[in-house]
């Protein structure tokens, strides 16, 4: 996929997701943890910004894969988006 197809707008703006940072873990279990997390999207635009988009929703791992790299790991995940209220 180009950049160009990459870039996009109105509600497909979230495959614009560079990263998402999770931090601040307010605690942590056997199969799971909770805290704060944070999404990187990348925005090229004029103005420097991009619209808020809603991160509610699902994430699940469909594939998970051991990189050469010691503690990197490729996932390959599915968002299913909340629908808007």
């Amino acid at each position: 996929m180009n950049n160009k197809e990459k870039d996009l707008e109105d509600t497909d703006i979230i495959l614009n997701l560079d990263e998402i940072t999770i931090h601040d873990l307010d605690s942590f279990y056997s199969s799971g943890c909770s805290g704060r997390v944070s999404f990187g999207i990348n925005c090229r635009t004029e103005h420097g910004y991009c619209e808020d988009p809603c991160f509610r929703g699902k994430i699940k791992v469909l594939e998970a894969n051991k990189c050469g790299e010691k503690g990197v790991y490729l996932l390959r995940v599915k968002f299913e988006k909340e629908e808007d209220d």
